[in-house]
């Protein structure tokens, strides 16, 4: 029965007849069905200070001295603040109390459990306030995110308030944990903190040598909070660093938008490393970080030791993202390190591989009808093995939309006249260069941003008096497709034209004290242009063979050849007056003349300029496809017809310059690109030479054919394949994911528990296990023919995302390759992960080559008790590494 009984403070001098809501049964039908669709407490009460109470048994009123009732079997006592079930439940009407335990001490199906929208509380009895929910507990489990508290006596003063003594607190969900830390009183509020005093760990029952006077515990993470890092004891390499503590800092949570972190580790030695960074984000705005990272090395332990030397090393980072409108955006990605930062600060391989450093910012416009793009960069690149610094920018570039002068939009492409096909484009760029590369590499007495901030030092360091160069150059090309109307001829044309401004151009002249060639930069504006034209023709030509080869009945040769035809002119002719003639040495020639050399005096500025020799020549290519028609019949009969491609590319191509005084015919280029089987695919390239080489390995103008017989030698080869598996995981078979089932006492010595017995065994059929197994494959090849020496040959195969699962807690991972010109294996990692009930066992090695390493860790699963056990003294044990400087596993692979 269901009975809705509502409470009178104002009447309390006689009893109240319990009065039968008609309507409850349909109540309660409608909170059974927002039940069933994911609502809250059941039976929850439509009005304030309503009470629900139902029980299976029966139900006993007493009204002569005060108003109490009782409900027997199955109990159940709902109120806007929780619901309380138990066997047997006792309601003291006129105060507000509700007490629930089992009817007999022996039944233990039927304990009082206290449900409310956020938490539960599991007790051997309770006594609650429906008012002031507040409430008293025995033996009570109370259930947190991620964890649950165990107290033999509990105590709710407040809503949010929960008072615990002898309490277990885990994360583990067995009722007897693997883990657990057990105080004398601990104190809950809102599931978000745990307090707790005269504490130890136990682990397997094991106790922790060490006992905690007061603690605290987060119980949630799902809110930003600011608070203390977790500090991690460093005790690797301890002759140069000593002992330490390590990310020992502050994390801040300012708002949704701000955060910042400020860490510093303190080794023994006096070395220390200080990391601070800030983050932000508004969505849909902008977003970005800054860090800031200082170390210094000291090495030995007093100034006067023979070993003794301290370094330096700092980094700054700065990223930005911001969407100014629908047309602009901005980035910035500035990276600034000295060389040894990621040596001194960074185990992760890629870091510690990085020979250089690189920024970028820029700015990008694009106009609402996409009729003009605008953008602007700056790029800077650092190479610490050179020393040598390049800053590209401020870089500016316009280009203009395609367009169409004589379109008519009310034509097709088949009636269209010839110059409705005209297109033009044009586009400007504004490039500026500071190229730092100091005569003293290793040993420059300035660095590159000092450089760059006085000219002085800039001139003294590099002998280079031009500290910053600049130029502009404007581009313009008209074409003219589809000349001809047909279908199977394409007939095509084009210019361009390209013009460039600089400030200042190059003069050489031989000085015959020192007998080489000087140069200096003349500064003045100045102009040059180059232009070229060309005609294209390319068709298509089909060939059919019907011949029945396997499952294949029928083939398609697919041959695409273009010509082109290309006109530049000569732009080293005196005529135009970008080129001039320097002597270079006072040796006097057998026909009375001394060596000269040909200068463009633009050879320095940003733009190359306008190129010398001029070009007549006649391009070809040939693009050949190869497909076959893939015939199967089924059981039934039914034909089934598939089009595969045998090869998807296979093509030449080469030039013939008519106007050239001597090797006119151009290297031959070809590719090869094709399909083997599903997952596979191949491609190789080669170039080959026509003409005869000198003792010095260069070209000279007699062809190969001529005088050794052969058409042409190969001086480029190059081939790739690369292969993908996945099996296992689309399978019909299924995993099996049943928990062992582990006992309620144990002995912490007998580890057999740890190897339990399957509890479906015999009863049950042995379920099939899918072991998942992939991984990609790449095999490279590259050759280079060196006529004077040695050919460059390279040859290695890369294993990577190996992944196999060897049973349904037992994860490998590993990725290798093998190098077989040097014959050794290339860096590679391996990863073996085993998952327990409520810890992870994960180890990661690396034992070949220059970087070996490797990582052992044992964690809990949980985050909120992984950093604080992992980095007890004795228990650090659980993670060990052979990190020079402690800083934990490398990033994934």
């Amino acid at each position: 029965m269901t009975f809705a009984p509502t409470v009178k403070g104002q009447d309390r001098g006689r009893p109240e007849t319990p009065r039968t809501d008609p309507s409850s049964q349909q109540r309660q039908q409608r909170q059974q069905q927002q039940q069933g669709q994911g609502g809250g407490i059941p039976n929850q009460p439509e009005q304030e200070g309503q009470i629900n109470f139902q029980s299976s048994d029966s139900l006993v009123f007493v009204f002569d001295t005060s108003r109490t009732a009782t409900l027997y079997g199955s109990a159940s006592v709902t109120h806007t603040s929780g619901q309380l079930k138990a066997g047997k439940v006792s309601m003291d009407i006129d105060n507000n109390l509700v007490s629930a335990n089992t009817q007999t001490p022996e039944d233990t199906l039927s304990k009082p459990v206290l449900v409310r929208e956020n938490d539960e509380v599991r007790s051997d009895r309770i006594d609650y306030n429906y008012k002031t929910e507040k409430g008293r507990f025995e033996v009570a489990r109370v259930n947190i995110q991620d964890g649950n508290i165990i107290g033999t006596r509990v105590k709710k003063t407040g809503p949010h308030v929960i008072f615990l003594e002898d309490a277990i607190y885990s994360t583990c969900t067995l009722d007897h944990p693997h883990y657990y830390i057990k105080a004398d009183r601990m104190k809950v509020v809102d599931e978000e903190k745990v307090f707790f005093e005269r504490a130890r760990l136990y682990i397997l029952d094991i106790p922790y040598p060490l006992v905690f006077p007061f603690g605290y515990l987060p119980g949630r993470f799902d809110r930003q909070q600011s608070g203390l890092l977790e500090p991690t004891y460093a005790f690797q390499n301890k002759q140069t660093r000593g002992l330490g503590l390590q990310n020992l800092g502050w994390f801040q949570y300012f708002n949704d938008y701000i955060t910042g972190q400020a860490s510093v580790d303190i080794f023994t030695s006096g070395t220390y490393f200080v990391d601070a960074q800030t983050n932000y984000r508004l969505r849909n705005k902008f977003n970005g970080g800054i860090q800031i990272g200082y170390s210094k090395e000291r090495q030995g332990l007093e100034p006067t030791d023979p070993d003794f030397s301290t370094s330096v090393q700092k980094r700054l980072s700065i990223s930005h993202q911001q969407d100014i409108s629908p047309y602009a955006s901005f980035n910035a990605n500035i990276n600034l390190r000295t060389a040894d930062y990621f040596q001194q600060n960074s185990y992760d391989p890629t870091d510690r591989a990085e020979t250089s450093t690189s920024s970028n910012i820029n700015y990008r416009y694009r106009h609402p009808e996409n009729l003009y793009n605008f953008n602007v960069s700056v790029r800077q690149n650092q190479n610490f093995k050179t020393n040598r610094t390049r800053l590209s920018g401020p870089d500016m570039n316009f280009s203009l939309k395609r367009f169409s002068p004589f379109e008519n939009s009310q034509t097709t492409s088949q009636n269209s006249k010839w110059y409705e096909n005209i297109s033009l484009s044009y586009q400007n760029t504004f490039d500026s260069e500071f190229d730092y590369s100091p005569i003293r590499q290793d040993s420059a007495r300035y660095n590159w941003f000092e450089a760059l901030r006085d000219p002085a030092k800039y001139e003294e360091a590099t002998g280079n008096s031009e500290h910053y160069e600049f130029g502009f150059r404007q581009q313009a090309d008209i074409s003219l497709g589809q000349i001809l109307s047909s279908r199977f001829v394409n007939l095509s044309a084009n210019a361009n034209y390209n013009e460039y401004w600089f400030p200042q151009t190059t003069r050489k002249f031989f000085n015959p004290d020192s007998n080489r060639v000087e140069e200096e930069r003349v500064r003045g504006f100045t102009t040059a242009r180059d232009f070229s034209t060309g005609l294209n023709f390319s068709t298509t030509v089909y060939g059919l063979m019907n011949a029945n080869i396997g499952n294949f009945e029928s083939f398609r040769h697919t041959i695409r050849p273009s010509l082109s035809l290309t006109y530049r002119p000569d732009f080293s002719n005196d005529f135009w007056g970008f080129y001039r003639t320097v002597q270079t040495d006072t040796t006097v020639q057998a026909d009375g003349t001394v060596p000269t050399q040909r200068y463009s005096i633009f050879e320095n500025e940003v733009f190359s300029g306008p190129g010398q020799g001029e070009q007549r020549a006649l391009g070809f290519s040939i693009d050949n496809t190869f497909e076959g028609k893939q015939v199967k019949r089924d059981s039934t009969g039914e034909k089934q017809e598939n089009v595969v491609r045998l090869i998807d590319r296979l093509s030449l191509s080469s030039s013939y310059n008519f106007a050239a005084d001597s090797i006119k015919l151009a290297d031959l280029n070809t590719s090869f690109s094709a399909k083997i089987i599903d997952g596979m695919n191949i491609r190789a390239n080669a170039r080959f030479n026509f003409y005869e080489r000198n003792e010095r390995g260069r070209k000279i103008d007699k062809f190969l054919l001529t005088n050794s017989g052969k058409p042409f030698e190969m001086t480029q080869f190059s081939a790739s394949t690369s292969y993908s598996f996945d099996w296992g995981r689309s399978s019909g078979l299924q995993t099996s994911n049943r928990e062992p089932s582990y006992p309620e006492y144990y002995d912490p010595l007998n580890q057999s528990i740890f190897h339990p017995v399957d509890p479906h065994f015999n009863r049950q059929p042995v379920q099939d296990f899918s072991s998942p197994l992939s991984f990609s494959v790449n095999l490279s090849y590259r050759w280079n023919l060196n006529p004077t020496g040695s050919n460059n040959t390279s040859a290695t195969i890369n294993a990577s995302n190996i992944n196999l699962k060897l049973t349904p807690k037992w994860d490998f991972r590993t990725q290798i390759g093998y190098d077989f010109v040097r014959k050794e294996l290339t860096p590679s990692q391996f990863s073996l992960n085993r998952r327990l009930h409520c810890w992870n066992l994960s180890f990661t090695m690396n034992p070949f080559g220059e970087s070996q390493y490797y990582f052992f860790s044992l964690r809990i699963d949980a985050g909120r008790l992984q950093g604080i056990i992992q980095k007890l003294p004795i228990l650090n044990n659980l993670e060990r590494s052979s990190s020079p400087t402690g800083r934990g596993a490398p990033r994934g692979f």
